[in-house]
């Protein structure tokens, strides 16, 4: 892994970095909905992703270090936007691909292959711009998420970084806020709880309903460009707010700002991912012809034996996890569907449920945390493993819900989030012996939509589901007609 000259660097060209990958390709789809999906070979795409995400005139270190973690998560993360026709978006949901250059394409080759491994397998990876001097704790950012090899660490070539600054108007955080479902009129907001980091895991709402926010989520509805890190303080002056911090970037994993001043002072590609993986081997892929899974392969024999059996209005069931039989979910679904379809006077098809192997992988697809066990869309269901299902309320129960959730959606868009979460939940519930839940005060408060999407808890998330449901069959009871309910 020697470092090219730059003469060398100049004479790449997409058709040698073609040759690199082999068979290997990524498709590339657009993360606002609209746009064309493209087929580019590995290490084409590891290339237009340094151009987006290294620093422009890194050491070749940095570029180097950052193609091997750029191709390891391109190839973890092959199956996030299945459900959308193709493997990763072209945005910081994923990874940010731009016109490659000489340098990119000279670290894509220089590393062509090369993926770090865990236990012999690729290994999920992440990266940010840069830590502000300790990395964070992946489980910080995304409950439930932990990896031994991506851990929360000092980073001692950050002392000399300058600390950010950005101001906020209560109004104009009380407005962001509002437009992701938060209640009330901000008075303030104050850190609550800080982890080992020093980043804020919780802030406390003075004024608003749900009270709290995560810290990550607060970024990111305020924007990501804006409050660069969760590494901040707060100073409130008079109805302004200061926020000073350091670092860019939620902080998982590997720095590559911080990557880029390790090469710059003589370390190696190797020793700069071990810094920030530690535990992480660099491996070879082999043969450049040796293909990797597909997510669009076409389904298991089962599973399209039992769709071109099925009716017309049959669910298709796509199961990608081993422990559990195609055939059963399919006729599970199908059944459901059709008693909730009689029910409701709604339908679906196709319905495709998916059911994760991993709560990663869960994770990775739908971005909810681990406490959540079905996310409906569309005509897709996703849910997380049925082992884990079964320590729940059942599988039974999870794909009621997620079924339910779906067929009472067009019917109640634009209403509050807890008109469609309690609708769905009664529904789910009704008939299976199961009586929904009485209203505990016979007049409680409905939960605001940042309650059941931004939950802080798996507690938090229990009561404002229950809440919804009670809320809901309070007005059922009154209005007799589910569609009317708001």
């Amino acid at each position: 892994m020697v470092p090219l000259l730059p003469t060398q660097q100049q004479d790449i060209t997409d058709a040698q970095l073609q040759a690199a990958s082999g068979s290997r390709t990524v498709r590339l789809g657009p993360a606002s909905g609209t746009g064309p999906v493209v087929d580019l070979p590995l290490e084409v795409y590891v290339a237009r992703v340094l151009a987006g995400e290294a620093e422009p005139k890194a050491p070749d270190g940095e570029f180097q270090a950052l193609a091997i973690a750029i191709r390891t998560y391109a190839l973890v993360n092959a199956r996030r936007h299945g459900r959308d026709g193709f493997d990763v978006c072209d945005s910081t949901h994923c990874q940010v691909p731009r016109a490659a250059n000489a340098l990119t394409r000279a670290a894509a080759l220089a590393t062509a292959g090369q993926v770090l491994t865990w236990r012999g397998a690729p290994a999920e990876v992440f990266y940010s711009a840069s830590c502000g001097g300790r990395s964070e704790s992946p489980g910080q950012v995304w409950p439930g998420a932990d990896y031994p090899y991506m851990r929360s660490l000092p980073d001692d070539v950050h002392d000399d970084d300058v600390a950010w600054t950005f101001e906020l108007t209560l109004q104009d955080a009380q407005r962001i806020l509002a437009s992701a479902g938060f209640e009330g009129r901000l008075r303030d907001v104050e850190v609550d709880d800080r982890n080992e980091s020093g980043r804020a895991v919780r802030l406390r709402l003075s004024g608003m309903q749900p009270g709290v926010i995560a810290g990550d989520q607060f970024r990111m509805a305020v924007g990501p460009t804006r409050l660069r890190s969760t590494a901040f303080s707060i100073d409130q002056r008079g109805s302004t707010l200061r926020f000073t911090g350091r670092g860019y970037g939620h902080g998982v994993g590997m720095c590559v700002i911080g990557a880029g001043r390790r090469a710059a002072r003589g370390e190696g590609v190797r020793a700069i991912l071990g810094h920030y993986y530690p535990g992480l081997e660099v491996t070879p892929l082999g043969r450049p012809d040796s293909p990797i899974p597909d997510p669009r392969s076409p389904l298991p024999v089962e599973t399209a034996r039992a769709a071109a059996a099925a009716p017309r209005s049959a669910t298709v069931v796509n199961v990608s996890a081993s422990a559990i039989s195609t055939a059963d979910v399919s006729r599970l679904a199908q059944r459901t569907h059709d008693e909730l379809s009689a029910r409701l006077g709604m339908s679906i098809a196709p319905l495709t449920v998916r059911v994760h192997e991993s709560l990663e992988s869960f994770r990775l697809a739908t971005g909810r945390p681990w406490w959540v066990s079905s996310v409906s869309q569309g005509t897709s269901i996703d849910l997380v493993p049925a082992a884990l299902l079964a320590q729940r309320d059942g599988f039974d129960a999870a794909l009621r819900f997620a079924i339910a959730e779906l067929l009472v959606a067009d019917a109640l868009k634009g209403r509050p989030a807890w008109v469609r979460v309690g609708a769905a939940r009664y529904f789910a519930r009704e008939g299976k012996g199961v009586a929904p839940e009485p209203s505990r005060s016979g007049r409680e408060r409905c939960p605001a939509d940042a309650e059941l999407t931004l939950a802080i808890s798996a507690p938090a998330q229990r009561d404002a589901e229950s809440r919804a449901e009670a809320c809901f069959a309070r007005e059922f009871a009154r209005t007799k007609d589910w569609r009317t309910v708001r």
